[in-house]
C-alpha cells in the first residue's frame, strides 16, 4: 500500500475511513483510495471549502486512488509525439495514450522529474482511476488536482464566478480583498484572522456564486514571513516584485491550519468588499462607486491560468465543455454589486501595520476594534 503516503489532515476533526464523498452546492464527489492517509490527503485540500457529504448521497462521479502495477514502464519517452497538455504553475504535464472499450488512458506527471502516473476514464460508469506507484507521495497530488477540477469546473459552469482575490469569514459574512498582483491582499486575510479573530476562506482565489455565496478555493496559502513568525513546515520563497522584496512561507491547507493554528471557514454568504489600492499614501480610504468596484472586479477575473488549471479540457472527472464555462466566465455585471464597498489606499509596504481596520469600519463596524 501507499506506506509513505501523507498523513491524515486532523485539524478539520473529520473522521476519515478509506472511502468517503464531499459535496459543495449540490454537486458529490465519492473518493476511494486504499488507505485512510490518502483520504485525509484530499480531505486536508478540500474541506471546509467542500463538506462531507452523509452516507446515503449519490455522487455524480467517484474517483479511485489505486496502485500501479509492477508492468508499468515509467520511461523517459512516455510522451514523445504525442499531443501533451501542459498546466501552468510547476509544468503539470498530461497525454492521452489510448481510448479502448469506453475507457480513456492517460500518462501525468505532476512536476519535472517527479514519476509518472497513469489515468483511466470510465465516463459510462462515471469513474476516474488514479494509478501511482508505491511511496510516490508527488504522484498522489493529482488526487487533490482531479477534486478540485471536478467541483470548480461544475460550478463555473452553472454561474459561478473564479476571482484573484483573499477573504475572510467576518461573523459569518465575507470580507473579500481585491488587488492587484502582489497588492497585499495575502497580508490583509492573515492580518484579519490574528487582529480580527476573522476565519480564513482564501489568500489567492475565491469562487462567488450567482446568490452571493463566496467559497475559499483550495490552493497553496502564501504566509509573509513577518506575520508567520518562528514556524516550521512550508517552503520559504523570496522575491522581488515591480522592486519590493518578498519575503513569505508557502504552504498547503493543511500545513498551513496545523502550523499557523488557523480556523478555516466553509462558504459563507458575501458581506464586504475593499478595493486594495498600493500605489497611495497610507492611512486614506474613500467610499468606492460603482464603476471602480466593476473595473476591480474585471481585472481579478482575468485569470485565465486560473481557469485553465479548474477547468477539464480532457474530461479526466467528467466535466462540462469549455465552452459551457466560457459562456459564463463573461458574465461579471452586477457580481459584486449591492454589497458595502470601499478603496483603501496603503502603500503595500505599509499594509503589514497600517491601521487598516479603523478606516474600514463604516463598512464593517465591528472591525473598529482593530487596529
Amino acid at each position: 500500500m501507499f506506506a509513505d503516503s501523507m498523513p491524515v489532515d486532523r485539524t478539520s476533526g473529520t473522521s476519515v475511513d478509506s472511502h468517503g464523498a464531499v459535496q459543495l452546492h449540490g454537486v458529490r464527489l465519492r473518493i476511494e483510495t486504499p488507505t485512510p492517509d490518502v483520504l485525509g490527503s484530499v480531505l486536508g485540500m478540500l474541506v471546509p471549502a467542500c463538506s462531507v457529504a452523509p452516507p446515503a448521497a449519490v455522487p455524480q462521479w467517484t474517483l479511485k486512488v489505486e496502485e500501479l502495477g509492477p508492468e508499468f514502464e515509467d520511461g523517459g519517452g512516455l510522451f514523445d509525439g504525442r499531443l501533451v497538455l501542459e498546466l501552468p504553475y510547476g509544468g503539470r504535464r498530461l497525454a492521452i495514450v489510448g481510448v479502448g472499450d469506453g475507457v480513456l488512458r492517460l500518462v501525468a506527471r505532476y512536476r519535472p522529474g517527479a514519476a509518472a502516473v497513469m489515468m483511466e476514464v470510465d465516463a459510462g460508469q462515471q469513474v476516474t482511476r488514479l494509478l501511482v506507484a508505491p511511496g510516490d507521495v508527488v504522484g498522489l497530488r493529482w488526487a487533490d488536482y482531479l477534486g478540485r477540477v471536478f467541483f470548480a469546473s461544475r460550478l463555473l459552469a452553472s454561474g459561478w464566478r473564479m476571482l484573484h482575490a483573499s477573504a475572510v469569514a467576518v461573523d459569518g459574512s465575507a470580507l473579500v480583498f481585491l488587488a492587484g498582483r502582489h497588492g497585499g491582499k495575502s497580508t490583509l486575510a492573515h492580518r484579519a484572522v490574528r487582529e480580527l479573530g476573522a476565519r480564513f476562506l482564501a489568500d489567492d482565489l475565491v469562487l462567488i456564486g450567482p446568490d452571493g455565496t463566496v467559497v475559499g478555493w483550495p490552493t497553496r496559502v502564501a504566509v509573509p514571513v513577518q506575520l508567520a513568525g518562528n514556524i516550521g513546515g512550508g517552503r520559504r520563497e523570496r522575491t522581488v516584485v515591480a522592486g519590493v522584496k518578498r519575503d513569505r512561507i508557502l504552504f498547503t491547507p493543511a500545513q498551513h491550519r496545523a502550523a499557523l493554528d488557523i480556523t478555516y471557514s466553509p462558504p459563507v454568504p458575501l458581506g464586504a468588499v475593499v478595493i486594495v489600492d498600493g500605489d497611495a499614501a497610507a492611512g486614506e480610504d474613500v467610499r468606492a462607486d460603482a464603476g471602480m468596484l466593476e473595473r476591480a472586479v474585471a481585472r481579478a477575473a482575468d485569470v485565465p491560468q486560473q481557469l485553465l488549471y479548474v477547468s477539464d479540457p480532457l474530461g479526466l472527472m467528467g466535466g462540462p465543455r469549455l465552452a459551457d464555462q466560457a459562456a459564463g466566465a463573461r458574465l461579471l455585471e452586477g457580481l459584486l454589486s449591492g454589497v458595502p464597498s470601499a478603496v483603501l489606499r496603503v502603500a503595500v509596504e505599509q499594509l503589514q501595520s497600517a491601521p487598516v481596520w479603523r478606516a474600514l469600519q463604516d463598512i464593517v463596524p465591528e472591525m473598529g476594534r482593530g487596529r
